[in-house]
């Protein structure tokens, strides 16, 4: 089975647009792939035409070939958006491969290991501050935060992630200085944004009760003496994980040893040579791989190296439903999985995109059992909801 052609397609996804790439063949079976260009990764639609090339005409069963093709190519300026297209293509040519062999693409990847994935419900209640206008109802207090984490007790979840934001200026917002919302380079903390952080987690603890499992995200938001002013006086808080990223592992792993929580990162990074560093400095609890971006064979491989320094591996979640199945193949198959990140609010259109949507069971995601990735992106519902906004990073406005 060769590929035959290799075409990008673009959707509304609201505040932000949903990238997937189509692999035709010479047998008629498409592969399909989710990718993103709105988390600071602008161009990877334009490598990935570069790209497509030299996979034109190749067998769409040697994709470990086509990766290292590909990587020889581009050697001199190795991962960013680069290793993100490369991921995508291989996705791509996982799910032609998988529906050839009419099995689902965990068989390719030795074998699922588990029937469902533990999960958490991501960006509790952040997309709903910071787009209230697609994901109702708008959170503008502490007040909506309790009520969210309620809800999410509710409906049966186990775990919830969510961010910073500043509450006592009047309706809250997002605190992002590491991605310029507001633009604070020197990425400071004071004793207003610790004590709406606290504010922040009391209401969630307060909505969720004191069985579910909290998780909270620092990004790149501040630097080694402002995340220790902070763990410190969350020292008393129960949190799951305090999720931190940072370019130094040896900056990160001195954070660690001081933290009073388990400390995860590694989302951004592409390639086993940029996760050993994290891993041979103790640096990370939980590794976190982006799947999408790394690819899902590559990422096995990752979560292979985590294993060998005891460490677990979670993977990173937040765009379409079909990146959501991509993952849980990743899930399925690497024994040291963690946990697996999920966002539960979405577009009210979004179930008209895809041909399955995840299926939740007990707070946990069931691993699907049909060919390839276990669901498809449906074409014509792409193409009629061309993209509005740049999106993403690049475009952030509260809606």
């Amino acid at each position: 089975m060769k590929v035959t052609d290799v075409e990008t397609l673009i959707c509304d996804a609201g505040w932000r647009n949903y990238y997937f790439v189509k692999l035709s063949t010479d047998a008629g079976i498409v592969g399909w792939s989710e990718y993103d260009e709105g988390f600071g990764s602008p161009g990877v639609t334009g490598v990935i035409d570069q790209l497509k090339n030299r996979l034109i005409g190749l067998d769409v069963n040697a994709h470990e070939r086509f990766f290292q093709l590909a990587s020889c190519l581009t050697r001199p300026a190795p991962g960013s958006v680069i290793g993100q297209a490369i991921g995508t293509l291989e996705n791509a040519l996982l799910d032609a491969k998988a529906k050839g062999l009419n099995v689902p693409c965990y068989e390719l990847l030795g074998g699922k290991v588990r029937d469902s994935a533990p999960i958490y419900w991501s960006h509790c209640p952040t997309w709903r501050i910071n787009h209230p206008t697609f994901y109702p109802p708008a959170v503008k207090d502490l007040e909506g935060v309790r009520q969210t984490g309620a809800e999410a007790r509710e409906r049966g979840f186990k775990a919830v992630k969510t961010n910073l934001f500043i509450h006592d200026e009047g309706d809250a917002y997002a605190w992002r200085p590491g991605f310029a919302v507001p633009f604070k380079p020197e990425l400071t903390v004071d004793k207003k944004l610790i004590r709406n952080i606290r504010n922040h987690l009391e209401a969630l603890r307060d909505g969720v009760g004191p069985d579910v499992e909290i998780l909270i995200d620092f990004n790149f938001n501040a630097k080694p003496d402002g995340l220790l002013k902070i763990l410190r006086e969350l020292s008393d808080f129960d949190l799951y994980w305090t999720e931190i990223d940072l370019h130094n592992p040896e900056a990160l792993a001195y954070v660690r040893s001081h933290s009073p929580h388990p400390v995860s990162s590694c989302e951004t990074l592409i390639g086993m040579r940029n996760f050993l560093p994290y891993f041979q400095n103790q640096a990370v609890d939980v590794a976190i791989v982006d799947a999408v971006w790394n690819g899902v064979f590559q990422a096995t491989k990752i979560a292979a190296v985590a294993d060998a320094y005891d460490v677990n591996v979670a993977p990173h979640n937040f765009y379409g439903d079909l990146c959501s199945f991509m993952n849980l193949h990743f899930a399925a198959v690497v024994p040291n999985l963690q946990i697996m990140e999920i966002d539960v609010d979405r577009l009210p259109w979004e179930g008209e995109l895809f041909t399955h949507a995840p299926e939740f069971k007990n707070g946990q995601v069931v691993i699907p059992d049909r060919p390839g990735w276990g669901t498809d992106p449906i074409e014509e519902v792409i193409r009629a909801r061309p993209p509005k906004v740049a999106g993403g990073l690049l475009q952030y406005k509260k809606s």
